[in-house]
């Protein structure tokens, strides 16, 4: 197995994205990813807009034919003339909306964590159930600005909790995410999972 780098690039030099970077690990050269705009992390990098496998946005791609078939890549944003001059073949990002589209039976929310916006839908019958919860769970109903959401990332991964309510037949229990600030809000009476969104969840990761 080739050795890899764990490395980030831009999703974009302008809003909504402008304040995150894309994590990933490569295995293409260190001369390859210099023209691509890769930037090495490691475990001591800062925590602040750095995501991984992130299903929405992703960065750029670039691609390259090469001998041996080709290769390719995540390009940082304010790469892409430079790739492109140097025969790269580009594809455009997808950051624009995302999977924020609100549905009859869905409802986007999200929590904010090292300076990202971790979102997901929820089901309208269940957000009715919890929707008394949402201020002390640090959950907020995603607006028509909120363009700069992000969908599915591994890290950073908000910490959830299952909720208990009702009595007798009308009992429920709904599982969601927290906002990690707001655990002093958390009720005992809730079932915490660990989320991924700490420093030494980074260190982890990056080695």
């Amino acid at each position: 197995m080739a050795k890899t780098r764990l490395v980030a690039v831009e999703f974009s030099p302008t809003s909504p994205y402008a304040s995150l970077k894309y994590g990933f690990r490569t295995p293409i050269k260190e001369s390859e990813g210099t023209v691509l705009g890769h930037t090495l992390l490691n475990a001591a990098a800062p925590l602040q807009g750095v995501v991984l496998r992130v299903n929405a946005p992703k960065p750029p791609r670039a691609t390259k034919v090469t001998a041996v078939g080709y290769t390719s890549s995540y390009v940082s944003a304010d790469s892409i003339v430079t790739a492109a001059a140097a025969g790269w073949q580009i594809t455009a990002s997808k950051v624009s909306g995302g999977r924020r589209k609100k549905t009859r039976f869905t409802t986007v929310v999200y929590v904010t964590m090292n300076g990202v916006k971790y979102a997901w839908n929820i089901r309208n019958t269940l957000l009715a159930k919890i929707t008394d919860s949402l201020a002390a769970l640090g959950v907020k109903r995603a607006s028509s600005t909120d363009n700069d959401l992000v969908f599915g990332a591994s890290f950073p991964k908000p910490p959830s909790v299952k909720l208990f309510g009702g009595s007798g037949d009308s009992a429920f229990t709904v599982g969601t995410f927290y906002d990690p600030s707001n655990e002093a809000s958390i009720s005992d009476k809730y079932e915490v999972k660990e989320g991924k969104f700490t420093q030494t969840h980074w260190a982890t990761i990056a080695l």
